[in-house]
This record gives structure tokens, sequence and C-alpha cells, in this order.
């Protein structure tokens, strides 16, 4: 068991825990059995057939973020996210996943996403039909997790469109608005790939799939590969699809937009896509100011607290994690924070006391008033 990550467990195991500094797990429980080096040398023992394959050490595997904090500290740049996704899968197939992931694959199973609702009417609600109508190769596929906690990207993505012109981009228009994340990152493989072959089906008739998560960005490019549903560059991020436009249309800037802002880099548009720089020259060309920059930011970025199944295992914890973040901003004395990320999203404004929390899209969208004639 787990032989195939030999070399990563036996980095871990005999390391002087160099990384201990960057996990904010560890910063906020002070349980070592909990920091990188102590699930990975555990799962050593595992793989050594030292110690069973239990119920506890399933549930081990699900108390890390997989934000890849440890990864960027790592003088080998050890992977330690794959480990723990297929300790997770296996916990999965032998019936050992904790009780509350199982529970969460029911609630998802109601309606293919992990709110449990309809999430396909609510988009309808948000974007007048005219997009879902449109008969055209590039779609943007808004992400699950943003049509139930932020839908407001949604609308202000649509409206900058306009704006800019962009009249060809259609709203993906299928009842599935999941890529999957949710249940392969829990481990659960099966109903993942069952479910991303029915989204593979459709998605390949488009020759381009925008969206706003960098989650999602990441699922459908990298992880659907794996399962031979490769989508590549159909897959871009609204970054990569809004640059251009941003740098060669001749767009009217609102006046009064230089209110102080920070920018907290998600984990998986820092860490997983590794764009960084992007969203700080998309603000830098709209508005011609630069966001304040928390201590860690960009590759060195510390996670919101949502991420990789965490919050389902250890809701006081994360909220703990993610209040941490904070505290930077309120010493800061800023008031608005820009991320991209509906997850970082949710868990910022559930958090913060009387913070203004936008998406990269939505700030640009209220900073530009239109093309010029």
């Amino acid at each position: 068991m787990l032989d195939q990550f030999e070399k990563q467990l036996e980095y871990c195991t005999y390391c002087p825990r160099l990384c201990q500094s960057a996990c904010p797990v560890l910063a906020t429980e002070g349980n070592e059995a909990h920091a990188p080096w102590g699930i990975m040398q555990t799962l050593n023992m595992v793989r050594r057939g030292e110690i069973p394959f239990d119920e506890e050490i399933a549930a081990l595997s699900y108390q890390c973020l997989t934000c890849k904090a440890c990864t960027e500290q790592c003088h080998h740049g050890n992977e330690i996210p794959p480990v723990l996704h297929e300790v997770r899968k296996l916990a999965v197939k032998h019936d050992l996943a904790p009780p509350e992931i199982t529970g969460f694959l029911e609630k998802f199973h109601r309606h293919n996403n992990p709110f449990s609702k309809d999430l396909l009417q609510k988009l309808k609600k948000i974007v007048p039909a005219k997009y879902f109508q449109k008969d055209t190769p590039v779609i943007y596929f808004a992400s699950c997790t943003t049509i139930a906690q932020c839908p407001e990207v949604i609308r202000d993505t649509f409206e900058l469109f306009e704006k800019l012109k962009i009249d060809f981009v259609g709203i993906y228009p299928e009842s599935i608005q999941c890529c999957g994340y949710p249940l392969i990152t829990g481990g659960l493989e099966d109903e993942f790939v069952e479910l991303a072959e029915i989204n593979f089906n459709t998605f390949k008739q488009y020759k381009t799939i925008i969206t706003g998560s960098p989650a999602c960005v990441y699922t459908l490019r990298e992880t659907y590969k794996e399962y031979a549903l490769g989508l590549g560059s159909r897959v871009v991020s609204i970054n990569e699809f809004l640059e251009p436009y941003l740098h060669n249309i001749n767009y009217q800037i609102k006046k009064s937009i230089r209110t102080k802002i920070i920018y907290h880099d998600p984990c998986y548009s820092c860490r997983y896509l590794h764009e960084v720089d992007r969203p700080r020259e998309l603000i830098g060309q709209v508005t011609g100011i630069q966001p304040v920059e928390f201590n860690h930011h960009g590759e060195k970025t510390a996670c919101s607290g949502q991420g990789g199944c965490y919050s389902i295992m250890n809701k006081d914890v994360s909220d703990q994690i993610c209040k941490v973040r904070l505290e930077e901003v309120y010493e800061k004395n800023i008031q608005t924070i820009i991320t991209q990320c509906p997850s970082c999203i949710h868990k910022f404004r559930k958090n913060s006391n009387h913070l203004i929390i936008k998406d990269l899209v939505s700030y640009l969208n209220d900073c530009i008033e239109g093309t010029k004639d």
C-alpha cells in the first residue's frame, strides 16, 4: 500500500520539519500529528506495514487543506496532496472514510453538487435568458460554489463582457453545474469519474470553456486529463480570457476608484495554476494602482481555511485559520479584500467584521464605465 509514494513519504519522514512554519493547520491547531511531517510519517508506517490502515488513519488524511504551502516551503518540492488524495480514495473504497464524508456524498447526490440545490434554476435567475440561448463555441462555466455562495460574480462577469463588447460568450446550460472537484478532493473517485464523464461529453463540443474558479480550472484542465478526459487548452481562467480585451480595448474608467485594497492569492490560483502576476497586472492596467500585499502573498500565500474538504471535518479550526488571515487586514486598516476564488470569498465574508470582499472580476466591473466610441 502506497508504495508508489515511497519517495515522498521517506523524504517527509526524515526531514527536520522544514515546512512546519508554513502549515496553517499546525499554526492554528498546534498538533504536530496533523502537520505535514506528522501525517506523512504516520502514512509511511502504514506503507511499511508497521501499523494497520484503519478508520483513525483514514481520518488523518482529511486533516489537511491540500493548500500546498508545505510544498512551496520544501527544499525538495515534495508533493503531499497526491499522497493524501490516494489515501482518501482508499478510505472510501474500504468503507473507512469519516461519517462527515459519507454524509457529504449523500448530500451531493441530491442535485449533483455539494449544496444539494437545483443550481441551474438559480443560475437562470442570475443572468438573462439570452445567454442560455446562444449558439456559440465559447461558454462560461460559473461553478457550483459561485452560483450558490457569490452569485453577483456571475452577474458582474456578463456585465463586464457587455461593457467590453464581448458578445459571443454563452452560459453553460446543463443541469450539472459542478466540475467534480469536491468529490475528488474528498476521495470519492468513482462518483467523480461518473460526473466527469457526463461533463466531458458535453464540454467537448465547445472550443473554449471560461471559468472564474481556479479549482475548476485545475480540475477541468488537469484532473480530467488523468482519467483520459482531456479538455486541455479548451479550459481558460477568466483572467486569461479577459487579458487581451483589457489591454487592447479603449474603455472609460469610473471616477473615485482609488480605494485602498488588499489582494488575497487563492491557493489554487498561485500554487496549482501558478497565476500570480496576471491578477495584479489586470488591476494595474485598469486602475493604475497596485494592491497592498499580505505579508505572505503570491506563492507564499496563506490559505483562507476552506480548501480540501477540511472545513467539512474541522469547521471551528477552519474558521480560526480564516480569522488569522483577516487579522492582518484589520491591522493594515484596509476595508476591501480582492480575491478570485468563490470558496475564499464565502469564507472571508462569513468570518469578517464589516469588510468588503470582492471577486477580481466584480472589482474590475466596478471600475470600468464602458468602452469609448
